[in-house]
């Protein structure tokens, strides 16, 4: 549809321009840069700490060439100017950039919170991963409907930024309550705490967008899209890597704790779904409640870095211009 049916105004259309000179127009340097760095960074955080020890060289290595290509790819940016994949002249437009601030930290807190909260109803309430989709449903539903309402709100009042903080500082407030949850939580209180955190998020997924589309002249538009995209799923990769060692390191720290006779690396190559069958065949069902809330400790800390990831999101909104979407075409 959009191959036969999109025309944008005042660009050249794609029979315009020979193969090579749309070749030519990717920043392929940049691409060819910013892949392995974001590689290196993920890696380092995927590992530090669980297959290899922070100050193992290859942890340090895979950092210092994280650190190496993220200078090198600015320094193309800057170069290439409006040729580039994040064109600094975009990225300073103060929109973009609190747009920008805000979905990396918006994208990290909701795809951490994705990630772990159904490893909560697997470990500690023993049901099934198929289960445990349905149980985050308020979570999901609520954010689709806050969405949808929002979007025409902002139709008929023009202005979105007054939604986009009023929609942070919700999600902010959702995901601490998301972050009290214990082993003896009521179903009310769980279900009530996803509703509130989904009324905030469905708000924080199209303003970002709408926002940079507003501001922006339109040939500049879609490359202020990208950008807004790129860094919300950058925030979702790294933080959900980040989260791994948080999570493994809470349930050490809560093993230690609350279940010492037990080796907290049991509870990690278990999974969510097995610390029950894995305690039966070792004799120590007894120690059940008490795994749980080591378990607990590690989702616990993981929450807890969402609420973070969410309180900065927050802030980053109150930069957001005022303008509205009727205001010119």
């Amino acid at each position: 549809m959009i191959i036969f049916f999109l025309q944008i105004p005042g660009q050249q259309t794609s029979s315009d321009k020979s193969l090579l000179a749309r070749i030519l127009e990717l920043d392929l340097i940049g691409a060819s840069i910013i892949i392995p760095a974001v590689v290196c960074l993920l890696l380092a955080l995927q590992w530090g700490g669980s297959t290899y020890p922070w100050n193992n060289s290859r942890i340090i290595g895979l950092f210092v060439g994280f650190g190496a290509l993220t200078l090198i790819f600015i320094y193309t940016q800057v170069r290439l100017g409006d040729r580039g994949t994040l064109p600094p002249r975009i990225l300073a437009q103060r929109t973009v950039a609190a747009s920008v601030g805000f979905v990396f930290m918006f994208g990290a807190a909701f795809f951490t919170l994705a990630f772990y909260l159904p490893l909560y109803f697997q470990s500690v309430k023993g049901v099934s991963a198929i289960k445990s989709g349905i149980d985050i449903l308020p979570l999901i539903l609520s954010t689709v409907l806050s969405s949808i309402i929002s979007g025409g709100l902002i139709s008929v009042v023009g202005y979105y930024t007054p939604f986009i903080i009023s929609g942070a500082i919700l999600f902010c407030v959702g995901s601490g309550l998301i972050s009290t949850y214990t082993t003896t939580m009521s179903f009310g209180k769980r279900f009530g705490f996803q509703i509130l955190t989904g009324a905030g998020l469905g708000v924080g997924f199209q303003i970002p967008i709408l926002a940079v589309q507003t501001v922006l002249p339109l040939e500049d538009v879609a490359v202020g899209t990208a950008c807004i995209i790129f860094f919300r799923s950058l925030g979702a990769a790294l933080f959900i890597a980040v989260g791994q060692s948080v999570f493994q390191n809470g349930i050490i720290r809560g093993t230690r704790e609350f279940v010492p006779a037990l080796d907290p690396h049991i509870l990690l190559k278990a999974g969510a779904t097995e610390i029950r069958e894995v305690l039966a065949r070792m004799g120590m069902e007894d120690l059940l409640p008490e795994a749980l809330e080591a378990y607990m400790v590690g989702l616990t800390d993981i929450f807890r870095v969402a609420v973070a990831c969410a309180a900065v999101a927050a802030v980053a909104a109150f930069f957001v211009e005022w303008k509205s979407v009727k205001e010119g075409k």
